[in-house]
């Protein structure tokens, strides 16, 4: 390997062109609105949409693609005057969970019913709709019964107000509020996610194993170590600061979506949805993880690399962010699946962690150590930017195979045959990101073996340094395409 000699060449720092932006921002409008898709839907019910009955129903039946949470799950039914029928609570079916079931209890004369639900999966992701049936003149046990007072009450007032009490209470479904976990601005929230962990991943990642790789290679004492260790701290620090502003805002989301915009801050709606949900558990350790994790950062970042606060800082952090890597798929569709739940959320934290590992800490080689070797004398830069990448690349190709198991594992699991890759919408927006992966796969490799064996010079240098930044730009829009098939109906929904 060839080192700098002389005042050596100027070495151009990372910076982000007008042109990746550009990329940024195209991306975000050409793949938002592929958001427009529900997560759960209803297979099947009892009465059937437009059935006409001869006898009046006993209860109401509602069978869906994915088992519903519920703390979330709401059935109303109200009849061509706007009146509600009285139900009993919903419950789940004795034969299956999919399916959920009311009583009926108060009287139906003949007449057009319509049956307005609200469900969420075990992820969290709420979905509204409605259907109608009619009960024919004649019909045995028709009634003319009225419902109590208490539960009489308009389609329009019924749409408009939500009650404070409980999640399930069948008469607070908010309907038509025009935002859910499908919207672009939901979106957004989970890729902002989704960015900032893996940055807090990336820094855990880039001084845990490429840092300590360094000294192997190159002189333990150098002051790149502590200039880069303390770098990385900074910025998993503002990553979790970050991650918590996202934290509070996916809650606001969240209860939105559930709620109406009405009654996104009653307390006592907000603190059942934390408690009673998988949707709100993972919200909790995500954050513990980031109170763990950002107050590990806030210890390293001021400490010097080898002092007991620095390591145990680092030990918290490490700690935080891998309990972390798992919250995402709470809010998934792990959390939801139907069988193998534990390995699928293992499988999920796993694929969070190697992308971390993989994009997390070449945004960090860019962002602490590339900054921290520029500081350096002129002549140890080239060279000691070439002991770097050295240690950084078995890492990067460990995580990348990991990202790569365990997302065949979860197409396996959620999409089910070749064919629903292009057969739905789920797998055709798969398969724009494995296109988008594939660019950045091609690129990392082009870096592996073209442009990594030429570092020690100047020139190597900055045309890796262009290269990862690209990799980079083209990672964001994988991660806002995740961040949109998170929120879709998995290939195997549609066909349960």
């Amino acid at each position: 390997m060839k080192s700098g000699s002389g005042r050596g060449p100027t070495l151009a720092r990372p910076s982000f062109s007008a042109r990746s932006i550009r990329w940024i921002l195209f991306a975000s409008l050409i793949l938002i609105p592929v958001a427009a898709y529900a997560h759960a839907r209803l297979k099947s019910s009892s009465p059937s949409a437009g059935a006409h009955l001869n006898a009046v129903p006993r209860e109401l039946r509602l069978d869906f693609s994915e088992v519903p949470e519920l703390t979330f799950t709401k059935v109303d039914l109200v009849d061509a005057s706007g009146q509600r029928v009285r139900l009993s609570a919903v419950t789940y079916a004795t034969d299956s969970k999919r399916s959920v079931v009311v009583a009926v209890q108060g009287g139906m004369p003949a007449g057009p019913y319509t049956v307005l639900w609200q469900v969420a999966s075990d992820d969290g992701h709420p979905v509204r709709d409605q259907f109608k049936f009619v009960v024919a003149p004649g019909a045995a046990g028709v009634g003319a019964t009225a419902p109590p007072p208490d539960v009489r009450d308009s389609v329009a007032a019924h749409t408009a107000v939500m009650d404070t009490t409980a999640h399930h209470d069948p008469t607070s479904m908010p309907q038509g509020n025009g935002f859910g976990s499908d919207s672009a601005l939901y979106v957004l929230v989970r890729w902002a996610m989704f960015v900032t962990l893996l940055l807090m991943i990336g820094a855990v990642t880039f001084r845990q194993l490429v840092l300590r790789a360094v000294p192997l290679q190159h002189n333990a004492d150098s002051p790149l170590l502590d200039d880069a260790s303390r770098r990385a701290a900074r910025f998993g620090h503002q990553a979790a600061g970050g991650l918590l502003i996202v934290l509070v805002l996916r809650l606001a989301a969240q209860s939105v979506a559930m709620h109406g915009t009405a009654d996104m801050f009653n307390a006592e709606l907000v603190f059942s949805m934390l408690r009673n949900t998988t949707w709100g558990r993972g919200w909790v350790l995500q954050l513990v993880g980031i109170v763990v994790a950002g107050y590990g950062f806030h210890r390293a970042r001021y400490a010097a690399r080898q002092s007991e606060r620095a390591r145990n800082g680092w030990t918290l952090a490490t700690l935080g962010v891998l309990g972390l890597v798992f919250t995402p798929g709470l809010a998934g569709h792990a959390a939801s699946v139907p069988k193998l739940q534990a390995l699928t959320l293992l499988a999920d934290g796993l694929h969070v962690l190697g992308a971390g590992g993989w994009f997390g800490s070449l945004t960090l080689m860019l962002l602490a150590g590339i900054p921290a070797a520029l500081s350096l004398p002129e002549v140890e830069r080239a060279s000691m930017i070439a002991t770097l990448f050295n240690a950084f690349s078995p890492v990067a190709l460990v995580f990348a195979g990991l990202v790569a198991a365990t997302g065949v594992f979860a197409a396996w699991m959620h999409v089910g045959s070749v064919v629903a890759l292009w057969q739905t919408g789920y797998g055709r927006t798969l398969l724009w990101k494995l296109g988008a992966l594939s660019i950045v796969t091609a690129t990392g490799a082009y870096n592996w073996l073209r442009l990594k064996p030429a570092l020690g010079t100047g020139s190597a240098t900055v045309r890796i340094q262009q290269s990862a930044l690209r990799e980079i730009v083209i990672a964001l829009v994988v991660l806002l395409v995740t961040a949109v098939l998170v929120a879709m109906p998995t290939s195997m929904d549609m066909t349960m």
